[in-house]
């Protein structure tokens, strides 16, 4: 088992990577140089029952160093919900399914996780950061307002323009995914 130290260091390198693959060659060289995070402890979420099954996933659909890393940055971090999902969620379970972390960051870069668990529909939403997402699980995505669900691969890199709406819908296992958000970080995501 790798250290929360080093489960970091490989996240970020693999992010910063992913990013300036993808295009975004400043933002890329703005995670690389994200500091160490302090480690903060669980919360009890009732979604990390699930995070066991998910992180194997992850070793299955991406690969064991992926997983490895996300596992120990996922067991150290401190686990919560976005306050207007708690105070207006869209269905009786998802609460129970639902929780993100952030990692590190800074005044306008944050990296952190997503933990969903299995048959999970995560509304449209949006916020005002740019946001990229590495999924380590295959996973069905919205893009805009009206598009129909896609499968979308584990292990490649998605992106979301500031307020571009967007949805997640798990199978029936559940789904890690680690994201950066860029630009106005501060807000959190709301439905639309």
């Amino acid at each position: 088992m790798i250290s929360h130290d080093e489960g970091f260091a490989v996240l970020r390198e693999r992010l910063a990577g992913a990013v300036s693959a993808w295009g975004d060659v400043a933002t890329a060289r703005a995670v690389a140089r994200l500091g160490h995070p302090a480690e903060a402890g669980g919360t009890g979420l009732p979604v990390l029952a699930w995070l066991d099954d998910a992180l194997a996933r992850a070793a299955e659909a991406v690969d064991a160093d992926l997983a490895g890393a996300l596992g120990a940055v996922a067991r150290s971090v401190r686990w919560q919900q976005t306050a207007s999902y708690v105070e207006h969620p869209p269905d009786a379970s998802f609460l129970d399914r639902y929780g993100h972390a952030a990692v590190a960051g800074s005044d306008d870069l944050t990296l952190g996780l997503l933990l969903l668990g299995p048959d999970v529909h995560y509304p449209r939403h949006h916020h005002p950061a740019e946001e990229f997402y590495l999924p380590a699980g295959t996973i069905r995505w919205t893009h805009a307002t009206d598009d129909a669900p896609v499968r979308e691969p584990a292990g490649v890199l998605l992106h979301h323009a500031p307020w571009q709406p967007h949805a997640l819908l798990t199978d029936e296992r559940p789904v890690l995914l680690a994201w950066v958000w860029t630009g106005e970080v501060g807000t959190p995501s709301a439905f639309c």
